[in-house]
């Protein structure tokens, strides 16, 4: 596996741990660390069976999106935002193929509160695909205040996807590639012009290292998604469904003629 050095970026937190800490450090308040705290507890419970296309767990992405707003310390409600931003996407809610609901929207606005639930919202319903990222740039001066946010939410979950080569493992990796080679320009002028000028360099130099990297056959992932794997002790085994059909039958009869 051969890339350039990696970008200082790759140093951010990507564990709930190292999050409070660079929180800590970054000079947040202990009351706002203490509401990261409990969304983030919500959102191993949403997430918990979830994985993303290289393998990595998909809590560990929501971290390392939110270190992203962190570090260029924004307002709490961003950074909230930030970790939650893929609820309504990926989160396994008990309806999760209906995608965003009302009732799905009052619980996490419980969780992170509405003005960040409503920059998840915001989030869901845009586009990071080629034309979804040049359209941005074409209408970026007409962005409100909370779609400039969404927009660094966007630039966020893009720089935590090509960190450590994660794009580069996914079994779609050349597709990915082939959209940055696209867009890489229009995303660093973009953090450029919300006044970050960090973002920028991270963003130009965690793609030049994405776009160099060769990854070897065998530590490519077999998912071009995310994708959820139940642990063994949470499947029901064809066996016992059977047993359980067995005594509700077993059951129900006895009560129909009366025994036990």
């Amino acid at each position: 596996m051969t890339a350039p050095t990696a970008p200082v970026v790759s140093q951010l937190a990507q564990t709930h741990l190292q999050l409070f800490r660079q929180l800590h450090c970054n000079g947040y308040p202990a009351a706002e660390v203490a509401m990261l705290a409990s969304a983030y507890r919500a959102m191993m419970s949403l997430f918990a069976n979830r994985f993303r296309s290289c393998g990595t767990p998909f809590v560990v992405h929501l971290v390392g999106t939110s270190a992203v707003l962190v570090w260029l310390k924004l307002p709490i409600h961003v950074v909230l935002a930030g970790l939650a931003h893929a609820a309504y996407q990926e989160g396994d809610f008990p309806n999760s193929l209906e995608g965003m609901t009302a009732r799905k929207r009052q619980w996490l606005a419980k969780v992170i509160g509405t003005e960040a639930e409503a920059l998840v919202a915001a989030y869901t319903v845009g586009s990071r695909s080629v034309n979804g990222i040049r359209d941005s740039y074409a209408r970026f001066a007409q962005m409100s205040f909370a779609e400039r946010h969404v927009l660094r939410m966007q630039l966020a979950n893009e720089l935590d996807d090509y960190r450590d080569l994660a794009a580069n493992h996914a079994a779609n990796a050349d597709e990915r590639i082939a959209a940055i080679r696209q867009t890489a320009t229009l995303q660093v002028e973009m953090a450029e012009w919300l006044g970050h000028s960090q973002l920028a360099q991270a963003l130009q130099e965690t793609y030049a290292h994405a776009m160099a990297a060769s990854i070897p056959a065998a530590l490519m992932s077999p998912f071009a998604d995310a994708h959820p794997i139940l642990p063994n002790s949470c499947r029901i085994r064809p066996d016992i469904l059977a047993r359980r059909l067995g005594v509700k039958i077993r059951n129900r009869l006895r009560r129909h003629v009366g025994i036990g």
